[in-house]
């Protein structure tokens, strides 16, 4: 039986130790960039290409996405009275080539989104966030931790394919 309820795609940007992340109004708590999952990975990379460019104001040639892992989580909803609800999350690097002028401000707007970098630590501080997403920032800081160095924008600029 699957019991997984939501199945969504991550996208983890990083700029020297920050991690992009947006202002989601419903929730009231900053997520990094994420989609529905596609059923097939080259399909997730292109519907995840696209929302990305669009939704963040980054042309799709100005970044790669590498897939890094699948993690499944169960975990009390807050949209749900506590309801416990069941996800599986893929994660993704986005390895930027050119950083977006609209991005170099600690706190920005693109499109419709607020949004802002923040450290693995401070998210983690972040009573909000850890209590909504704590799962979800434990697997960015959980494996991307041991990556390669970063390019000369502070992002990722090498687009190395993770073995699954």
């Amino acid at each position: 039986m699957d019991r997984t309820e939501r199945r969504s795609s991550i996208i983890a940007v990083k700029d020297a130790n920050r991690y992009l992340l947006y202002r989601d109004l419903g929730w009231g708590c900053d997520f990094f960039p994420n989609h529905a999952t596609a059923s097939s990975t080259d399909e997730d990379v292109r519907q995840l290409t696209t929302y990305f460019a669009d939704e963040f104001g980054i042309p799709a040639k100005d970044f790669t996405l590498s897939h890094i892992c699948v993690k499944d989580s169960e975990k009390p909803s807050a949209e749900h009275d506590g309801e416990v609800r069941y996800y599986e999350y893929t994660l993704y690097r986005a390895s930027v080539t050119v950083m977006p002028d609209a991005w170099r401000s600690t706190e920005f707007h693109v499109g419709a989104k607020d949004c802002r970098w923040m450290t693995l630590d401070e998210m983690l501080a972040d009573s909000v966030i850890n209590k909504i997403n704590h799962d979800v920032v434990a697997m960015v800081r959980d494996n991307l931790r041991l990556l390669p160095p970063l390019g000369a924008y502070g992002c990722w600029a090498e687009a190395r394919s993770i073995p699954r």
